[in-house]
């Protein structure tokens, strides 16, 4: 028997709004035609997937400035902060960033007192199911953060970078984080250790190689960060067609060493203008053969000048989709049908806009992101960042989850893998957004055939979705999102629930 709901779907500012699933047997209220003057009619394409995502379609970045001082990796020995990274697995983790191509490798390099005494805290026990950092270490190293943190974003935006190296324990420890929490680790490699005629002096490379091998790490590589800005931070300029060259060459490397079919990403470029689409294009003729995926970043505004009404702004969230398009020109023109990820990405660049990047504001640009990057075609997208240095984290320096950790998770659980169409019957349309996607098989309390809608209102007033005819009396869960707290939007908390 089915029951029509008359109620329609009400969606309220500030609030983002899951809704999940729609499906035949899906517990919950009874959809039924909108009453509100102001209902918005909705048109759904569900005949077949306009593309098919990843499992690890959101995953994460740990940025590599946190191996600046190795002493702040000792964090990642954390039981909470593995739990977290856990409840967003299956995804990727990213190790890399600018300070990537400013770290060597030193397999004689002594690990800091803090790993060491991590380790042997760790002694006899399952290194998974192990107990806490020290207590002394762990209060040590979060009353030294916040002045190590300030340090790492005034390096970034004066733009001087330094050598540091980093020892076997910080491999260790960084590995460990990933196969412990279920993720796949993507290592990137320094790109800027040149010979005299810059081609790649892979011999740190071999290193690291020769020791990963030798524990048996299955780890996937990434070579440089941003290579279109290495003239900026490091007087050097690599073009396109020899960083191809050197992509073959780390290639050809990982064939040789015990763990077989690693994989290769790159070339990490930043957003595509002018030339840098010049370099990705050359990149691509030439060594875009050997890699697995086109990796590339992007971020909406500078996080020292942004506001909260660019964070709401629909002309904002629409630059994405422009740049979308040119990289996929670019990959179809060179390497058809080559996978795209998104391999770095938040909402500013810089670490973040205080106040805001790790804001409940943030998660507008976050979950329309994700949806903009599911329905163009992009297989995955890593988030900037899960925990470290700056305001676009997902996890607080004292291991509590920020709201776009929240997102993630509820988007993780529900969102699944095949792409379908949602639109707005509106000739305005862009404050208001909504994506479709077949909900995650996964997910014990739903079945396959059952739909997720996953919408953000932009407007200053409640908007009454109403679904399509055909879906009329089925069952819907509401899965709604909204600030806790008085600072509205900028909360750094939010409140979450179900609603049948």
């Amino acid at each position: 028997m089915l029951l029509r709901w008359t109620r329609g779907l009400p969606l309220s500012p500030p609030l983002l709004l899951l809704l999940g699933p729609l499906g035949p047997f899906s517990p919950g209220a009874r959809a039924g035609p909108a009453q509100a003057e102001d209902a918005v009619e909705l048109d759904f394409s569900t005949e077949r997937p306009v593309h098919l995502v990843s499992p690890a379609f959101l995953s994460f970045t740990i940025d590599a400035n946190l191996a600046t001082d190795p002493r702040f990796l000792t964090f990642l020995g954390s039981p909470k902060l593995r739990t977290l990274a856990r409840g967003l697995s299956p995804a990727y983790l990213r190790f890399g960033g600018t300070k990537t191509d400013f770290l060597i490798f030193d397999p004689k390099k002594e690990s800091t007192f803090e790993e060491r005494s991590y380790w042997q805290s760790q002694v006899n026990q399952d290194i998974c199911k192990s107990g806490s950092i020290p207590s002394d270490v762990e209060k040590r190293l979060q009353l030294e953060w916040p002045f190590q943190e300030q340090l790492l974003l005034r390096s970034q935006y004066q733009k001087k970078f330094k050598n540091s190296t980093y020892s076997r324990s910080s491999v260790d420890m960084l590995y460990t984080f990933a196969n412990c929490s279920g993720l796949d680790l993507i290592f990137g490699l320094n790109a800027l250790l040149r010979t005299a005629d810059l081609r790649w002096n892979s011999s740190n490379a071999q290193l690291l190689l020769d020791y990963c091998s030798s524990r048996s790490y299955n780890i996937s590589w990434e070579l440089g960060n941003e290579p279109n800005s290495f003239r900026k931070k490091a007087g050097i300029f690599i073009d396109g067609l020899q960083l191809g060259e050197d992509f073959i060459e780390l290639r050809k490397l990982l064939g040789k060493f015990t763990v077989k079919n690693a994989k290769l990403y790159g070339p990490d470029v930043g957003q595509p203008r002018g030339k840098t689409v010049k370099m990705l294009k050359s990149f691509l003729k030439a060594g875009g053969g050997v890699i697995d995926s086109v990796t590339w970043h992007h971020y909406y505004l500078n996080g020292r000048i942004a506001t909260k009404e660019d964070f709401l702004n629909p002309d904002v969230l629409d630059t994405f989709s422009s740049s979308v398009q040119k990289v996929f020109q670019v990959v179809e023109e060179t390497r058809p049908h080559k996978k795209v990820w998104l391999g770095e990405t938040s909402s500013a660049y810089g670490g973040g806009a205080p106040l805001l990047s790790n804001s409940f504001a943030a998660g507008f640009m976050w979950l329309d992101k994700l949806g903009l990057s599911a329905r163009m075609g992009i297989e995955v997208v890593m988030r900037q960042v899960f925990f470290g240095a700056g305001n676009y984290h997902l996890v607080d320096d004292n291991f509590e989850p920020l709201p776009d950790y929240w997102l993630s998770l509820l988007f993780k659980k529900l969102v699944g893998t095949k792409v379908l169409v949602a639109n707005v019957k509106s000739p305005e349309t862009s404050k208001l957004r909504v994506y479709l996607h077949c909900t995650n098989i996964n997910h014990p309390r739903y079945k396959e055939g059952d739909l997720t809608l996953y919408a953000l209102n932009l407007y200053n007033v409640t908007k009454n979705l109403q679904l399509p005819y055909h879906l009329f009396g089925k069952r819907v869960d509401k899965y709604l999102i909204k600030p806790s707290g008085p600072d509205g939007l900028l909360s750094n908390w939010e409140a979450f629930g179900c609603k049948e």
